[in-house]
């Protein structure tokens, strides 16, 4: 019999020191948040071009697009320090009144460096045959993943500061992180100024021109968050 009564004492009471020892957890627990930033300057440029062509057969133009990215590969690969590499590909009809009047064909030619002088000339002397469908500044990798390590510290010490700052008006004067988390994903919006292309007042004149850009800066965020206890 005594050992029966054992096995129900033990089924009685341990959930109540579980429970216990979880709503310990909840007592005096303030969450807190810290965010630092800092602007970083631009050293990489994207640049994605386009050919594109029009006309009535879609072999033809398929043809013609061919021909001028092949001329622009051979002098985009001509520069090794820049990344070159062909994107999308479409072609499809041009309808008028439900029927099939022409067919355009695009390809994206996409360009990305840290050389920033020779891919702006680049793009000048490609302009002869292709148009510029979009150019962005930004961060390397590396300079991103070396700023984001740096504010991380930052962060840290701006969260332990605002628990110290707390503690001074709590009545329990000892605390201990509950949890934390630190996002580096949202590195907040790309601060640059857009790349303009300088046109001059005849198509000749803009063949021969690059663009004129400048690569100002993004912003970089990074936030430490997390919950502590007053014991």
């Amino acid at each position: 019999m005594s050992k029966y009564l054992l096995c129900i004492a033990i089924l009685i009471f341990m959930p109540v020191r579980t429970i216990l020892a979880e709503d310990e957890t909840l007592f005096n627990q303030i969450h807190i948040n810290a965010q630092v930033e800092r602007n970083v300057e631009n050293d990489q440029l994207e640049v994605t071009m386009l050919v594109e062509k029009q006309g009535s057969k879609p072999e033809e133009i398929a043809t013609q697009v061919n021909e001028t990215m092949q001329w622009a590969l051979e002098l985009a690969n001509d520069k090794s320090e820049i990344e070159v590499s062909t994107r999308s590909y479409q072609t499809y009809p041009i309808y008028k009144n439900r029927l099939i009047v022409g067919w355009r064909a695009t390809q994206e030619l996409y360009l990305k460096s840290v050389a920033i002088t020779d891919l702006t000339e680049l793009v000048g002397k490609l302009q002869e045959r292709l148009q510029v469908n979009h150019m962005q500044f930004s961060p390397t990798r590396e300079t991103r993943v070396k700023i984001e390590n740096e504010l991380i510290s930052e962060a840290m010490d701006a969260f332990r500061q605002r628990a110290e700052i707390i503690n001074q008006h709590m009545d329990e004067k000892n605390y201990r992180i509950i949890n934390l988390h630190v996002n580096t994903g949202n590195s907040g919006p790309v601060m640059y100024r857009e790349a303009m292309v300088s046109r001059a007042a005849t198509m000749d004149m803009a063949m021969e021109m690059a663009p004129a850009v400048e690569a100002g800066t993004s912003k970089v965020v990074v936030t430490v968050s997390g919950s502590i206890q007053y014991f």
